[in-house]
């Protein structure tokens, strides 16, 4: 491995940096290999994230950071390789070098390929999969750890690459990179950066020029844009006693601001967007049964309804929203959070201010929490024309909450509604539902150039075969607003202001004590609704409203690893397949869509949960037992390596299994395709069925799982059946 680009960059009379050399030493070399995470706050605030492989150190530069979330694949670029040392660097690189800015030590650990035993194996399969293009690894850091992935995007584009977390036991949606101190010193940026030249992190020629800490700032403001907030990146709550009577952020209307009329923050990043009614704002201080809800001005309001609400909050907060309606009908929306339980959080960002409140246990029926979009400020802006709302609110997502009136909020007017139709369909009557759709020519799929116009077409063409397997299913909405490359997230509460059309369901939450408003798709304006939305898959329970505690259907997901091939998949689906025909079951198969294959058994909504999954585990278990040397029952991936999962934990209230049809968010827009059984042989492969060509293959074979929504098996008498084979 050369460190020559490495060197090259770099003055190291001019820089802390170390020069080091390759197959230098940074601790002990015969243990295992070592990962470092290192906080970068150059022009960009970005994190770089390194694996130590024949004696240095291979380096990516992930701009949004790593996520423990395997829904959010991060985009990573290849970068040029560095000396084991760099990764234990902490510091400042002075301005006017390469990469100037200030370093944390985000995280450190240990890691292992994920199919080796040791170091050596390891660099081994390392080096063989970085030129293929694909590696898999398991980390043990401070921060990160688990089975994580770094995927090359396409043959030729040695740069770009995916870096993605795993399903197993420390998969999580938490937000991660809130934990913003260094491993190494714990420090934050800003300490950092202050702190450097004392503690001899920042060179120092030997005429004492100083290196000032404005050199750990990540914005540069570009003419064009509406003007910012500069993000702080070690902005954290402080302790501190509730504030009183705290004087509200108002928004401005952009006319006296220099720069864009305020409608063009539509188009511009960085900026959330939130309905705004015009209703009365209103703050409120809730201390664990007492409530303070006062007006802008400092005024009480006496309503009693939220306020008896309120006071059922064991918690001290201060909450920011608006209430509208009156007496009884009064609601109080809350869209932001100043106060959380003796923290001050208002130095935070909006964004992450809306995180900490969405995360509160405390909305029910009269205290709701206002939702945002971020990015699309357009779908936002004619939503809200469809709704009639009066006008938008749009925060600079970086911003901090200070009293009085704010550039960083803007009151958006809207105008009065337009007329639109579904992408060409005409209505039968004034009264039809039609949805609204937005930015249709974004690109979803760059490397195919597919579109999200294009999903939305497809869902139209396919929606009389689809609409049938989820009406009546409560969706858990997967939202990919930047296509398959960008940021996703999950969307299950609908409380706000969607559609009157779109109808919901209210589903009581034991995890999170309190009701979640699920929406159903019963049309295909609800269809288009979503696909709008950006949710490019589609995620339905597989129980319906009127028996949610009784699935129709028990579910076994077979999920390979990557070492595994789609032959040995088709193996064990057949093996499956074989099982359940002994017993007198009647099966449906589909693929995933993704790398593996469903196997679906009608139940008619005869059986709870507790059944249907004791049914698919009893199918699993013989299965393992006919396929030992390559299936696993083992739910985590360290502990099933090179096995083919067993699935039968997805029979549970709440899980989501991808509908037939729906197109999946990866590379080629695959389609999870109903098959027949005897399609299930060698030949195979998931990645022949794509939004392209499902159409013509269901007009030509029907929709071949339509029996699933009609058909029964008695588990109970199958599963005496299995106890004799």
């Amino acid at each position: 491995m050369s460190l020559n680009e490495y060197n090259a960059k770099r003055k190291f009379d001019q820089t802390p940096e170390p020069k080091g050399s390759a197959k230098s030493s940074d601790g002990d070399r015969t243990g295992n290999l070592q990962f470092f995470v290192q906080m970068h706050a150059a022009t960009r605030l970005h994190f770089d994230f390194r694996l130590e492989v024949g004696g240095t150190l291979k380096s990516w530069a992930v701009p949004k950071g790593p996520s423990l979330n395997p829904a959010e694949q991060r985009l990573a670029v290849f970068v040029e390789d560095h000396p084991i040392e760099y990764g234990s660097f902490e510091g400042i690189i002075p301005k006017h070098n390469y990469g100037a800015g200030t370093v944390m030590v985000w995280d450190r650990g240990t890691f292992v390929e994920r199919g080796s035993k040791g170091r050596e194996d390891s660099e081994k399969a390392l080096l063989k999969g970085l030129a293929a293009g694909h590696i898999t690894f398991v980390l043990q850091g401070q921060k990160l750890a688990g089975e994580f992935a770094l995927v090359r995007l396409k043959k030729g584009d040695e740069k770009s690459w995916l870096l993605i977390k795993k399903r197993d036991a420390h998969a999580s949606r938490d937000d991660v990179l809130s934990q913003a101190r260094s491993v190494k010193s714990g420090r934050t940026l800003k300490e950092i950066a202050s702190e450097s030249e004392g503690q001899g992190d920042v060179w120092v020629s030997s005429q004492t020029v100083r290196t000032p800490p404005e050199a750990f700032k990540v914005h540069e403001k570009k003419p064009a844009e509406w003007p910012r907030s500069i993000p702080d990146p070690s902005a954290e709550p402080v302790r501190e006693r509730m504030p009183r009577k705290v004087k509200p952020l108002l928004p401005s209307t952009g006319t006296s601001v220099r720069g864009p009329k305020n409608l063009e923050l539509l188009d511009q990043e960085g900026w959330i967007f939130e309905p705004y009614l015009d209703g009365k704002r209103a703050i409120a201080e809730v201390e664990k049964g007492r409530v303070h809800l006062y007006s802008r001005q400092g005024i009480p309001f006496t309503y009693v309804e939220i306020v008896s609400d309120l006071r059922k909050i064991p918690m001290h907060l201060v909450l920011d929203g608006e209430i509208s309606g009156s007496g009884s009908e009064a609601v109080y929306d809350v869209f932001d959070l100043l106060h959380d339980n003796g923290w001050g959080v208002r130095s935070l960002p909006a964004i992450e201010r809306k995180r900490r409140l969405k995360a509160l246990p405390i909305f029910g029926e009269r205290v709701r929490y206002r939702e945002h979009t971020e990015r699309d400020g357009k779908s936002a802006y004619l939503e809200a024309q469809a709704k009639q709302v009066p006008a938008l609110l749009a925060k600079d997502s970086e911003s901090t909450y200070r009293g009085g009136t704010s550039r960083f909020w803007q009151k958006i007017k809207i105008k009065a509604p337009l007329e639109a139709k579904a992408h060409g369909q005409e209505t039968e009557s004034t009264t039809a539902p039609t949805p609204l759709l937005t930015h249709v020519d974004k690109i979803y799929w760059p490397q195919e150039g597919r579109t999200k116009g294009d999903v939305i077409e497809y869902y139209r063409s396919i929606s009389k075969w689809i609409l049938p397997h989820l009406r009546d299913r409560p969706e858990s909405l997967h939202r990919h607003p930047d296509g398959i490359l960008g940021e996703s997230f999950f969307h299950k509460d609908q409380t706000g202001h969607i559609p009157k059309w779109v109808e919901t369901e209210t589903i009581y939450s034991g995890s999170s004590e309190k009701s979640v408003h699920y929406l159903l798709c019963q049309n295909e304006a609800t269809l288009l609704y979503m696909a709008n939305l950006g949710c490019i898959e589609l995620n339905p329970w597989i129980s319906r409203v009127g028996s949610l505690d009784h699935p129709d259907c028990v579910v076994i997901d077979l999920d390979p690893d990557d070492s595994n091939s789609f032959e040995q998949v088709i193996e064990v689906a057949q093996a499956v397949h074989r099982t359940l025909k002994n017993i007198g079951a009647m099966s449906f198969c589909k693929t995933s869509g993704a790398t593996g294959l469903h196997i679906c058994i009608p139940t008619a909504a005869k059986f709870d949960y507790e059944t249907t999954k004791t049914f698919a585990e009893s199918i699993c278990s013989s299965v393992h037992s006919e396929l030992p040397d390559f299936t696993s029952l083992e739910r985590s991936p360290s502990k099933r390596r090179g096995r083919i999962y067993l699935d039968f934990l997805q029979n549970r209230r709440g899980q989501t299994l991808a509908a037939p049809y729906c197109i999946r968010p990866r590379p080629g827009a695959p389609v999870s395709t109903p098959l027949d059984w005897s399609e299930v042989k060698e030949g195979l492969h998931p990645d022949s069925f794509h939004i392209g060509n499902i159409v013509e293959r269901i007009q030509a074979v029907g929709d071949l799982w339509k029996p699933m929504l009609t058909s029964s098996v008695d588990i109970g008498v199958c599963l005496r059946q299995l106890k004799q084979l």
